[in-house]
């Protein structure tokens, strides 16, 4: 099949199925309806990580004394990073008792105080130091790290009018060999792409006093729409 016929094949089966199978969102009158796709990549400047302290025991008083020492230690660890109040938050503590059954009888095993502490970071070139002084201090578990960008709401409006751009050749290219043109826009719905992971930050702990082991790899920013433009006779 040549690249024309495909073409034209490609326009007819648009036409028809847009006509049949969305009928009530679409004009009554010839149309082309596309999906304008694109996707940017950055690099990531900020990081979130989740941190969690726990501590079980048998005195409820001693666990939550314990906890409350550690969390003390690790926020003034962050502040000395030079992470700022506003991006340090300190859920409350969770109180879980925990019990054993031994024939029938249930049986107390100790109360687990745990709480969680989210920070952002956002000088990666302190994330090894971060990392390093948190796992000195025996302070708490990593639970998991975002990297992000501080550029997001650009890098993704960029992306929606780069999509936009994309939606415009694709029926540019689809009209260019059939008798009609191109007309104007009919409606423009953005679609809900699937979300890129954002990815997360990877290190090694035993290396931390040689090499910067941080990787913060690449975000990707997708924006996906559907746009129906008219067909109008040459």
């Amino acid at each position: 099949m040549t690249t024309m016929k495909y073409h034209i094949m490609l326009a007819i089966i648009l036409i028809l199925f847009v006509h049949n199978g969305f009928a009530s969102s679409v004009p009554d009158a010839p149309h082309i309806m596309v999906t304008g796709e694109a996707e940017i990549q950055a690099v990531p400047d900020i990081m979130t990580i989740s941190l969690s302290l726990t501590k079980v025991g048998m005195e409820v008083e001693d666990a939550k004394n314990d906890v409350e020492r550690r969390s003390r230690a690790l926020i003034a660890t962050l502040k000395n990073l030079n992470i700022e109040p506003k991006d340090i938050n300190s859920a409350e503590l969770q109180i879980t008792p925990h019990y054993n059954w031994n024939k029938g009888d249930q049986i107390y095993a100790g109360t687990e105080v745990t709480r969680r502490i989210n920070a952002t970071l956002r000088d990666l070139s302190r994330y090894d130091t971060l990392i390093k002084a948190i796992i000195d201090a025996k302070v708490a578990n990593i639970n998991n790290t975002r990297l992000t960008s501080s550029k997001e709401k650009q890098l993704r409006k960029t992306a929606l009018q780069k999509a936009i751009v994309n939606a415009k050749v694709k029926a540019e290219t689809v009209v260019h060999h059939i008798p009609q043109k191109l007309g104007s826009v009919y409606s423009i719905t953005p679609l809900a792409a699937a979300a890129a992971p954002f990815p997360e930050a990877r290190y090694q702990a035993a290396e931390f006093s040689k090499n910067s082991s941080f990787e913060p790899g690449i975000i990707l920013f997708k924006e996906s729409l559907q746009i129906v433009f008219f067909l109008i006779n040459e």
